[in-house]
């Protein structure tokens, strides 16, 4: 590896007048660039470059010499880990042992990008092949991730509402059943293997759809995919369509397929707890929400080839952006019934757009479900399904139940149903699904309709000595409203507060005064004449004003929002 340093301003001007002259067919590297420095966001989105992945400490990116120039004259600290990139396949992969860099070169090339992360690919053939079969590992997206990145904008603290109990919610997340899960694990374990690419793993997928089939959901399908140089398989996916946003979506998810050691993975590989654990949770919210009409449209996901390199959620992911799909939330369960000690914690994993995930799955867990969810804000662990969703600037969490993992089975032919704990495994789909629930809203017998159509218009006053900022907003009107509720916050989703102290009878409102350099998320309820109150509108959002920030179409999720308590 090769550390770029900055050059002064006439070497700088002399590199650029010899690169020019040089032949157009130029290698494009892949390179490592560090976040410390402040300014680095923004020139990144200045000099459109080609990034693909973020991590906690770095961006990696493709970038030819005119692009690496243009970093150097920009300041940004940056290493090149590889100087021809075209037409190879990278991998990231875990360094979870002093001698696991060593270990990888001894099957093709591998560099550390960060503590405990390493990229791996080989000069020719199959970088998939090359790597040990039970090792985690996600190819850098064949896409650039740059829309999605932004400015971090630092949100100070706040004193948090905290979240009550809702009979309804608990109604709800109390329908999960130990027997239901207990079924369902015995079911995908009596497949034998669910290794992707064989015949098992495709009668599971079959079973899966029959028993969303089963549930009186709005829409169940298969969607087929290809993976690593031919093989096909199929995410299985079930719909229950929202009342009153039905293109606006909340994705619960667990990957099915399993795998263990390469002499038995295409005949033994039960993977009771990787990951028939979260599949059954995910197959047992739907069945609990089944008969409860909704506000958000949920889509309950069974991805396959996750074991493969993420495969099935990274062709789901790419194809719901193209399309432009609304998705307000992913919930990846992944590994959530082993206890390696008790009380067995949750591990709440996000990326720091992600955070408000986190809080709302931890303030779920403690009120539904007796147990502890540990927020971890790190978006270097993109080893399962929620990270190719974090790629394509949607907000997703993995439910985990270590990391490190602790289960001495992982990936075995041992992972089988009696190593698992049921309380432990209950309580973590039953918050699982309480957040669902949550988020999506069920409708609610004999209050009025959840308003829709909120938008929030940013008005901002500038003059010689200061600039002043409100946010205009307006919603459609409802018949069987006599008034609304405006809620405010700077962090989505969490710490709501509520501005009008008596009913607004209009559809507009404006906020003023607003700090010109924090986010803004408006909701808004609707109160009807027995005074009940509806369940809130979809979020509306107003940018942060700043001059060096570029906030591209796809806000809020192209802004890092950091909350400093």
């Amino acid at each position: 590896m090769k550390k770029e340093r900055v050059l002064p301003p006439v070497l700088c001007v002399c590199g650029l007048m010899l690169f020019l002259s040089l032949p157009q067919d130029r290698p494009v590297g892949l390179i490592k660039i560090l976040k410390d420095e402040g300014p680095v966001w923004t020139v990144l989105q200045r000099l459109q470059v080609d990034v693909r992945q973020e991590l906690e400490t770095c961006f990696l990116a493709l970038a030819g010499g005119e692009e690496q120039l243009g970093l150097l004259w920009a300041g940004a600290d940056f290493t090149v880990i590889e100087r021809n990139a075209r037409s190879k396949e990278f991998f990231l992969v875990p360094l979870d042992a002093p001698e696991a860099l060593g270990s990888l070169r001894d099957r093709g090339r591998a560099e550390a990008v960060e503590p405990g992360t390493a990229v791996f690919w080989t000069e020719d053939g199959s970088s998939a092949g090359a790597l040990p079969p039970d090792l985690p590992r996600k190819p850098l997206p064949v896409r650039t991730v740059l829309p999605y990145l932004g400015t971090p904008v630092i949100v100070p603290g706040t004193s948090s509402v905290p979240f009550s109990w809702d009979p309804l919610i608990g109604q709800i997340s109390g329908r999960a059943s130990e027997s239901g899960l207990r079924s369902l694990v015995q079911s995908l374990q009596d497949f034998q293997t669910r290794y992707a690419s064989t015949p098992n793993c495709e009668a599971a997928g079959d079973f899966i759809h029959d028993t969303f089939s089963s549930l009186g959901l709005d829409e169940v399908r298969f969607e087929p995919f290809t993976f690593s140089g031919g093989y096909k398989s199929r995410n299985v996916i079930a719909e229950k369509t929202g009342k009153v946003y039905p293109r606006d979506i909340l994705i619960i998810c667990g990957h099915y397929d399993s795998t263990s050691p390469a002499a038995t993975r295409q005949t033994l590989a039960p993977g009771a707890d990787d990951n028939a654990s979260g599949t059954a949770a995910v197959i047992e919210a739907a069945r609990a929400l089944s008969p409860f009409p909704l506000d958000f449209t949920v889509r309950f996901i069974a991805f396959s080839a996750e074991e493969w390199g993420l495969y099935g959620s990274r062709d789901y992911a790419d194809k719901a952006r193209a399309t432009g799909e609304s998705i307000l939330g992913v919930i990846n369960l992944d590994m959530i019934a082993y206890a390696d000690a008790l009380p067995e914690e949750l591990e709440v994993i996000v990326n720091a757009p992600s955070e408000w995930l986190a809080e709302r799955l931890a303030a779920a867990a403690t009120l539904y479900a007796d147990l502890e969810a540990r927020k971890r804000i790190d978006a270097s662990i993109v080893y399962s399904d929620h990270a190719p969703f974090w790629d394509r600037g949607y907000h997703a969490l993995l439910a985990i139940e270590d990391h490190p993992l602790q289960n001495p089975y992982y990936h075995k032919t041992t992972d089988t149903i009696d190593k698992l704990h049921f309380g432990f495994f209950l309580a973590s789909a039953r918050a699982s699904l309480a957040l669902l629930a949550e988020l999506a809203q069920p409708v609610r017998e004999g209050h009025p309709r959840t308003p829709a159509g909120l938008t929030a218009k940013p008005i901002v006053y500038r003059s010689l000595f200061q600039t002043a900022k409100s946010a205009r907003l307006s919603w459609s009107a409802q018949g069987d409203a006599v008034g609304y509720n405006i809620y405010r916050t700077s962090l989505s989703h969490v710490d709501y507060l509520k501005l009008n102290p008596t009913l607004i009878t209009a559809t507009t409102y404006t906020d003023g005064l607003l700090r010109t350099d924090l986010p803004y998320f408006y909701a808004v309820t609707a109160v009807g004449f027995s005074g009940l109150e509806s369940n809130r509108s979809k979020e509306a959002s107003v940018a942060p004003e700043s001059p060096a920030l570029t906030v591209p179409a796809q806000w809020p999720g192209s802004i890092q929002i950091l909350r400093v308590r």
